[in-house]
């Protein structure tokens, strides 16, 4: 049954094209693979996201450690996974190549190939495509993995755009963890509340206590918040998550988040301007 649920022929090739796979931009993109379709590379995660606020799809712990860091960066604009690549390009490029292309093991059918991450960035002298294959250091010494990686590179430099392969050596584990940590609660929207401005006034009041309370640590603070300003316990740290995540507040991303830090060397003010939830 596992099998016949991630094989692929030409019938569900075509389907997949009909169905809008691979097209669109921004919330409108559709990835050619879906955590349904193929086995996961380790954990499959599905995170929201800010650029696109639509459901993402990732197949391994490392796709989405570097989802989490692109979307976190002001300058990347959209992000689309699991981008179809033309599968008559890339069977050129592997015959000229010398090699054999992609194709599925049960039905023999050549497979279409995927980038794992195709990102638009703002640059000063205007946008640019950047595609990524994101892969672990050590699938780097399979010869197989390297062909197939060759043929996408070869592919993306005849379209003009830069490729660059990803692996967990190229990025701080704390500042996936710190960007994971605060993601979910740039919009806190669903929570509920007992009147609307609720969370606005929360995240008010506490910018308004951070300077007075800079030698507390992290975790005195906290209960400050919720001996002194009637805070609940767990709306402090809420409310500090979504500061970060909106970034009206700024901490290390590269270092672990310690509660046990001084509150004045370890969360600053990032803007003067009125903290106002995301719509």
């Amino acid at each position: 049954m596992a099998k016949r649920r991630y094989s692929f022929d030409e019938d569900k090739l075509v389907r997949f094209t009909k169905e809008g796979r691979g097209q669109g931009t921004g919330g409108n993109y559709k990835p050619w693979l879906t955590i349904q379709d193929v086995p996961s590379r380790g954990r499959a995660a599905r995170p929201t996201g800010w650029k696109t606020g639509r459901v993402h799809h990732f197949l391994s712990d490392i796709e989405t450690a570097v989802f989490y860091l692109l979307d976190w960066e002001d300058h990347v604009l959209d992000i689309r996974e699991q981008f179809p690549l033309d599968r008559e390009k890339t069977r050129r490029i592997a015959s000229e190549m010398g090699v054999d292309h992609p194709s599925d093991v049960r039905t023999k059918v050549d497979i279409v190939m995927t980038t794992d991450l195709l990102v638009d960035v703002r640059m000063i002298d205007g946008n640019i495509r950047l595609a990524i294959a994101v892969k672990k250091s050590s699938d780097l010494d399979d010869i197989r993995t390297v062909e197939k990686l060759e043929i996408e590179h070869r592919y993306w430099m005849e379209q003009g755009i830069e490729w660059v392969i990803i692996t967990e050596l190229d990025f701080e584990k704390a500042r996936v963890a710190n960007v994971r940590w605060v993601h979910e609660m740039r919009k806190l929207d669903g929570l509920d509340v007992p009147y609307p401005e609720f969370w606005q006034d929360r995240c008010e009041q506490l910018l308004g206590c951070l300077a007075p309370c800079a030698a507390m640590t992290i975790k005195q603070f906290l209960h400050w918040l919720e001996n002194n300003r009637g805070f609940a316990a767990g709306e402090g740290l809420t409310a500090i998550r979504h500061l970060i995540a909106t970034k009206a507040l700024a901490i290390d991303m590269d270092r672990p988040f310690d509660s046990s830090a001084i509150l004045g060397q370890a969360i600053f003010r990032q803007s003067q301007q009125d903290v106002r939830l995301r719509a």
